[in-house]
């Protein structure tokens, strides 16, 4: 049976899919009670502690004011997972704090939980207490009248559904919670320090955490002002975003007395921090809409005293804007910073230095053009060099000597396909962690030679993913998701994609039959499958060599090592691989971090749905297949919990990004 063809052209039927979908989308709406956020304007409430800590750890002097006359002052960055011993303490977004019990790495076990309020964003664990920076900068949908009620029965009015969601966070802003570990089984929060401001980056220098962030939340808007005056004026310097930027530092020495020590408030956001033993430089956009300038403010914060004090010293403007904390180091009292450059029908990259030996009194000593008409994609810092990686059809790496600060020159450029997102330094080579675009869009490890500054060479590339295919990877967004073992000579990274199939469409002539309705006529489908790997690559000294890799259970974010196994962390799950055959690594041991009662709610790609949906089956669409209503509601729930509802485009975008998901789903190449 021949079914009948739709009269609606593809645009018509994204539109109606947007329409049919729109009170899915009303999770996205700011009334009071369904979205919690909002920013604090200023530090008028400073730090305020709630709650008290109880015994540290071994090693801390209790009797000092704090400690830190027995403690090296050594620099810790956060992460969502740490390793302390035989204990892997895991940040889950949904479900809080996990604590599993690794001693078996063939059989790790979750031995212990605790439910947090808001975005878990990073963590630090030291001795028996663990340190876990929450946000409420994100947004869930919870109906007023069935929050926290029982799963509706397919068919339910969306309207009234509940969501299965985390627990409602129960602040604005931020806060540094304090939780006790002695007991792994039995986690206990003992009180919470309220941060004003939305939390961005940390750091832990000793025994003082250091909190930056923004007073506004991500959809809130800046307040641009000159001096009081209204209108601002375009040409005035001081037209900038006022007191954005936030510094706060947290004295955890004593375990009977944390204490929020002092914040201060910095001009422009605190987006990007560089930290060492007495200095944080934080680095945020300023942008004056007026003339279209861009600059980057870099604040040179005193953080000498250990016991936590903050001292503001001076302050500097570097043309053009970076994306990450890489672009910005400082080494032997030169600060070096890389930026994006935007002018009037062009683009550069260049390398700026300044003398920064006088913190008050920070004085420019050099600059170099990298180049014109690229994106600036990566840079890294190692002693008296820089590499950096632009990118417009190839991929250049540039060699930048610094060894005179006042005359920073470029010594070699290296062009290769695609480009780098990250760059790690060994000795004189390099690992680079980018995107091929020779064949599709894929991941790619890549390995430099550079013992010759003049000449760097490329000595092997390692791409992940089938030929043609859109694979992505969390290592080109977040460096933390892969990790590099020197001691075994071993690259881990994930991956994924999306494959898909031919599936028979459904007949009436006692084929398959679509969920709850009758048989009917359609054409073929695509089946979707998400494949989420984890690949090993060997290195040595001459090269690169792709050995084999694991088929993860969901979206793996971080990667590590324990004993002689290999783990690839989830939001469902620890597994961890037996790697004795490099070729063809093993699941080893597994541990669930929901109930199989959840499992449904999570699809092959790693996402929650907790929001059963029927929509009217139509057969004359034949792009709209049950995979894909469910895709898109995915998509739309991923949206509502990504914090971007807030944004002014951030529902539109989403609905039309979701239709003309629909529309191509039936058009996908195969592979």
């Amino acid at each position: 049976m021949t079914p009948a063809r739709s009269n609606f052209s593809p645009i018509s039927k994204c539109l109606l899919t947007c329409l049919a979908l729109l009170p899915l989308a009303a999770g996205c709406t700011t009334t009071a009670g369904n979205l919690l956020g909002g920013g604090t304007r200023g530090d008028t409430a400073g730090l305020t502690p709630q709650g008290a800590a109880a015994p540290f750890a071994p090693g801390f002097d209790a009797n000092s004011d704090t400690g830190a006359e027995s403690i090296v002052r050594d620099i810790e960055e956060a992460d969502v997972v740490k390793q302390v011993g035989d204990k892997l303490y895991v940040l889950n977004q949904y479900k809080g704090l996990i604590i599993v019990d690794v001693a078996n790495a063939d059989d790790p076990k979750v031995v212990g939980t605790l439910d947090l309020r808001g975005r878990g964003v990073e963590m630090y664990v030291v001795g028996n207490q663990a340190f876990v920076i929450l946000s409420a900068d994100f947004g869930y949908y919870y109906p007023a009248v069935l929050d926290g009620g029982p799963r509706p029965a397919i068919g339910t009015d969306i309207a009234m559904m509940p969501a299965i969601l985390p627990p409602r966070p129960d602040f604005v802003g931020s806060q540094l919670a304090i939780i006790d570990v002695t007991n792994p089984a039995a986690p206990a929060s003992l009180g919470k320090i309220n941060l004003v401001g939305y939390a961005e980056q940390s750091r832990r220098v000793g025994t003082i955490i250091y909190v930056a962030g923004s007073n506004l939340a991500s959809w809130d808007y800046p307040t641009f002002t000159n001096n009081g005056a209204s209108p601002p004026n375009s040409s005035s310097q001081d037209f900038v975003e006022q007191d954005r930027g936030f510094v706060a530092s947290i004295n955890v020495a004593n375990p009977a007395n944390i204490v929020p020590v002092e914040r201060k408030t910095i001009r422009s956001g605190a987006l990007h921090i560089h930290v060492s033993t007495s200095a944080i430089f934080a680095a945020g956009a300023q942008y004056n809409p007026n003339s279209g300038d861009s600059n980057t403010r870099v604040q040179y914060i005193d953080i000498s005293d250990p016991a936590g004090a903050i001292v503001l010293r001076g302050s500097f403007n570097v043309p053009g804007s970076i994306r990450n904390r890489f672009y910005m180091d400082e080494f032997n009292g030169s600060f070096r910073i890389c930026t994006d450059n935007w002018g009037f029908g062009f683009r550069s990259a260049k390398l700026f230095t300044y003398d920064v030996s006088n913190p008050d009194a920070v004085t420019a000593q050099g600059n170099v053009e990298i180049i014109r008409g690229e994106s600036l994609e990566a840079v890294r810092y190692d002693g008296t060099r820089a590499y950096a990686v632009t990118f417009l059809r190839v991929d250049p790496l540039f060699i930048i000597d610094l060894s005179n600060p006042a005359m920073p020159q470029v010594t070699g450029e290296l062009e290769v396909p695609g480009w780098s997102t990250h760059i790690e330094p060994r000795g004189d080579r390099l690992i680079a962690v980018g995107i091929d675009d020779t064949a599709g869009r894929r991941p790619a490890v890549a390995y430099y030679d550079v013992s010759n500054a003049a000449a760097p060479k490329q000595l092997s590339r390692v791409i992940l993913g089938p030929p043609n295919s859109y694979t992505d990877s969390e290592a080109t967004y977040d460096e933390k998701a892969f990790k590099i073992i020197d001691s075994l000579g071993m690259i881990v990274i994930p991956f994924n994609h999306t494959e898909f199939t031919n599936q028979p469409g459904f007949d009436d002539g006692g084929g398959s039959v679509p969920p709850g309705g009758a048989a009917l006529a359609m054409p073929e489908y695509y089946n979707v499958k998400c494949v989420n790997g984890v690949q090993i690559i060997d290195f040595s000294d001459s090269g690169l060599s792709q050995r084999g890799w694991f088929d993860a259970r969901s979206r793996v974010s971080r990667v590590g090592q324990i004993g002689t196994r290999l783990f690839a962390l989830s939001d469902i799950a620890l597994q961890t691989l037996n790697i004795d055959n490099r070729d063809t690594p093993t699941l080893a041991g597994e541990a669930l971090f929901i109930a199989a009662s959840e499992i449904a709610d999570y699809d092959g790609c790693g996402y929650y749905n907790p929001i059963p949906i029927d929509f009217p089956f139509d057969p004359t669409f034949p792009e709209f297949t049950p995979d894909n209503i469910r895709a898109l509601a995915d998509l739309l729930n991923r949206l509502a919990d990504s914090g971007l509802c807030g944004a002014s485009m951030a529902l539109p975008g989403g609905l039309i990004a979701a239709g003309m998901m629909f529309m191509r789903s039936g058009r996908r190449r195969k592979f």
